[in-house]
């Protein structure tokens, strides 16, 4: 038998059609997680505190194996491998919480999945962004497909619980890593590009650590949001169906943001997406800390394009430009427990702020705005270090 060659062009077209696919597929479970997981530990009979306790715990476990499995991966050498070892076990571990009941045995098992489920997003965008760079593929057209999933899933779960009970969330979340641990064993299996990078300037500047540290304020301060926002709507009466469009807004206003930011903001300054995205974060945090009504509440969450968005976008931008390429990694690694450690403590102030204030802990949450706000400023005031040589940013990390 004769075997045909695979050309460029149809190795480069199997490469992004798989990688969309795993993209869309783990954010299925990424979009019905964050949004119904706090709504099935309230039906555990877990209190406000508690919910908030075990929400950090998964951000927690993100600071610790995220470095871990993504340098042992790099070890490993074959990034495709590794990916599809921390979905089977993810889909496995899994299981473990949706058996699990009390606060403690729920805390284990929410841990011991997110030492395999939370470093699948910088593996897969490590192995995504070295693959596309080998066949000059658009990164960002292929990583689109994980936030058109990740809202496509949060009103498909709003329909589901119109017909299953909440106690079932578990077990909808569980059947979304099935389909992803198919779809891992069908990536294109890469090795990653080793070089020898030269010395030069280190980027841990005071005004990296600005920037460092009012990402982190900005992104943390969606904490309330992540962790309580379906369980309030809940609350007041809101349908899943509701529940769930009010998610698919905010991530469609994102996913819209990403896709035409690069046209309209090209002479932008990264501090200038900062200042307009913790503005808007400010806006809608202190708004949604009125509880207000449902036609006001369904346009506010357009806001998540600058709160979120706009702030990623300019986070990006700026690691972009000003990291030296032989320390890209470790200065993006460095933004990335930032933020996360923000995130972990957040919700943790959230869940207490939350069980006795309700809504109010969004004032919270403005004031984490605020503060982003006033960083950035300093930040923007203070000289430039010397450019690098400015390389367009990727949505890396974007969703939910």
């Amino acid at each position: 038998m004769v075997r045909v060659p695979i050309t460029k062009s149809d190795d480069s077209r199997r490469f992004a059609t798989r990688l969309s696919l795993f993209y869309a597929a783990m954010f299925i479970g990424f979009g019905l997680h964050q949004p119904f997981f706090p709504v099935w530990l309230k039906t555990k009979g877990l209190a406000d505190a508690q919910v908030g306790m075990i929400l950090a715990g998964g951000q927690l476990v993100r600071l610790l194996a995220t470095p871990v499995v993504t340098y042992l991966a790099d070890k490993a050498g074959t990034l495709s491998y590794a990916i599809a070892i921390c979905c089977f076990a993810t889909a496995v571990a899994f299981i473990g919480v949706a058996l699990a009941d009390g606060f403690t045995m729920i805390l284990i098992g929410v841990i011991l999945t997110g030492l395999v489920w939370s470093p699948l997003v910088p593996l897969t965008d490590a192995y995504g962004l070295a693959g596309v760079a080998r066949r000059t593929l658009d990164y960002g057209r292929i990583r689109v497909w994980g936030s058109v999933a990740f809202m496509a899933a949060n009103i498909a779960g709003g329909i589901i619980l119109t017909i299953i009970a909440p106690e079932w969330i578990a077990w909808m979340i569980w059947a979304s890593l099935v389909p992803l641990a198919i779809a891992s064993i069908m990536l294109v299996h890469d090795r990653p590009e080793r070089s020898v990078a030269p010395s030069g300037p280190g980027f841990f500047n005071q005004r990296f650590v600005l920037i460092m540290i009012a990402a982190a304020l900005l992104q943390g301060s969606h904490a309330v949001y992540y962790g309580f926002a379906s369980i309030h709507w809940k609350a007041i009466g809101y349908s899943g169906f509701t529940v769930g469009t009010l998610w698919a807004i905010a991530v469609l206003a994102e996913i819209v943001m990403f896709w035409v930011a690069t046209r309209f903001t090209k002479d932008w300054r990264p501090t200038t997406f900062l200042l307009i995205g913790g503005a808007g974060g400010l806006l809608r945090w202190i708004v949604m800390a009125l509880d207000p009504p449902l036609w006001i509440n369904a346009p506010l969450q357009l806001l998540h394009a600058a709160g979120f968005g706009l702030v990623h976008l300019g986070t990006m931008s700026y690691l972009a430009a000003r990291l030296p390429p032989h320390q890209r990694a470790s200065g993006q690694g460095t933004v990335s427990v930032a933020i996360g450690g923000s995130m972990a403590l957040s919700t943790l102030i959230a869940g207490y702020l939350y069980a006795r204030t309700g809504v109010g802990a969004y004032v919270a949450m403005a004031g984490l705005c605020a503060a982003g706000i006033l960083v950035t400023a300093v930040a923007r005031a203070m000289p430039v270090p010397r450019p690098a040589a400015p390389v367009q940013p990727q949505s890396e990390g974007a969703g939910g």
